[in-house]
Parts: structure tokens; C-alpha cells; sequence
């Protein structure tokens, strides 16, 4: 698979990945083709890709039944392919493609040494914020990534719904305090989230993190890109 297939097959899944608490520090990666830019995250040191692979979607193809799952042998050629080439941050959930997608990148990474990527995924609870459901997609998380830690760990488009949304999904049931355990036995490396909304909305947010409430080692933010109106530069 050449560069313009690649780039042509993953244009809709790959992202562009920020981390809010990168420092300026740049560094270059990457295969005989070119040199992937990496930013250092301060907090622990992990250079990390400047452009992140979004696995959103992945090529599919019909099973015997006519059922539309995951191609896995192109997923892992679209994998090698990135790693050769200095991309190492994958971000994926639970939520995409029913499930599917954490089990395909879970599979295509666990072929490739465990510190030679970074995994980011996601506690994607819109349709059943309980307790227990949430621990119960948390952990098969782990199963279906093939790890024992995750490098970054969001809370799923928290913008959504506002500070009222969150409270209702990750505080009054008790999951940030689960999860703030979960990183302090090591099984989250970095706890933060993604972010869909306004400039209002992503404030609020920060206003916790500043009083001490809540602490996010990091974000992602959507950005829109072209006649769509650009969100956040970060």
C-alpha cells in the first residue's frame, strides 16, 4: 500500500491529535518517506504523534451471513503502515462501528510491541450512564485492546448535554472517583476527555480543572476545518 492509498483509505478516521498539556517541544519520527513531527507530553514524557489515527472508521467488508464487520486484514495493513511512518497515537471507543472498532485496532496493535504506540479510548456511556454499565464497557475495553493500561483515557464528548450531562454520566455515579483510582493503580497513564460544543461550554470545564474539582491531564478537541467554523485552535 502506497502513501496515497493509505491516506485515501483513513482520510475519514485519521485525526489530527492536541494534547492540552503538550509542551512546545518538538521532535521527528518516522519511515524512509518523510519525518512524523511528535509533541512531548510534560507530564510523563511521551512523544506522540502530531497527527493521530482516528479509527472512527474502518474498511469494511460482507461476512457470510451479509453482515457488514471490520476488513481486519487491511485494518492491520493500515496499522503497520502508520507505525512504520511515525504515527503512534490511536484513538478509539467502544461506541464506534457497534463495538467493532476497539476489538479490529485492538487486534492490529497487540502484533506490534506494547510501547511502540500509545492507545486512547474512551468511557462512551450515552445509553446507559449506570455504574455498573460503565465499569462493565471499562473493562471490556481492556479485553478487546489486547493491554493492561491505557496511555489516554477520555470521558466521551462531554460537551454535550453541558457541566449538568456530566455530572450525570461520570460524578453522581461515582465514575470519576473510579477512575481517578484506576490511575493511581496505573491502569490509566492520562485521564481527560473529548470535547463537542462551544467555547462556553469547554470554559466551564476548565473552571473545574482551575478549582481543583477535577483534573485533566488532557483533551481532544473537535475542530471543524474549511467553510465549517473552527471550534477550538488547540
Amino acid at each position: 500500500m502506497d502513501r496515497r492509498d493509505f491516506l485515501k483509505i483513513s482520510a475519514a478516521g485519521a485525526a489530527g491529535m492536541g494534547l492540552a498539556s503538550c509542551s512546545n517541544s518538538n521532535k521527528t519520527a518516522g519511515g524512509e518517506s518523510g519525518k512524523m513531527i511528535t509533541r512531548v507530553n510534560p507530564n510523563n514524557g511521551d512523544e506522540v504523534s502530531l497527527l493521530g489515527f482516528g479509527c472512527m472508521r474502518w474498511p469494511m467488508v460482507k461476512n457470510a451471513d451479509g453482515k457488514d464487520v471490520v476488513d481486519q486484514e487491511a485494518v492491520n495493513e493500515m496499522v503497520d503502515y502508520a507505525l512504520a511512518h511515525g504515527i503512534n497515537y490511536f484513538d478509539t471507543s467502544p461506541a464506534y462501528l457497534q463495538g467493532q472498532s476497539e476489538k479490529a485496532a485492538g487486534a492490529a496493535l497487540c502484533r506490534h510491541p506494547r510501547d511502540s504506540y500509545f492507545i486512547a479510548t474512551k468511557l462512551s456511556n450515552f445509553a446507559d450512564n449506570s455504574r455498573e454499565s460503565s465499569i462493565r464497557m471499562y473493562e471490556n475495553s481492556f479485553v478487546d485492546m489486547h493491554t493492561d493500561y491505557f496511555d489516554y483515557y477520555l470521558l466521551h464528548a462531554i460537551g454535550r448535554g453541558g457541566e449538568r450531562a456530566f455530572r450525570e454520566r461520570y460524578v453522581n455515579n461515582g465514575m470519576m472517583d473510579f477512575l481517578n483510582g484506576e490511575k493511581a493503580k496505573g491502569r490509566i497513564r492520562n485521564l481527560g476527555f473529548s470535547f463537542h460544543g462551544a467555547q462556553e461550554g469547554f470554559d466551564s470545564f476548565m473552571r473545574l480543572h482551575d478549582s481543583g474539582e477535577f483534573k485533566w491531564d488532557f483533551c481532544q478537541i473537535e475542530m471543524w476545518t474549511g467553510s465549517m467554523p473552527t471550534v477550538s485552535g488547540t
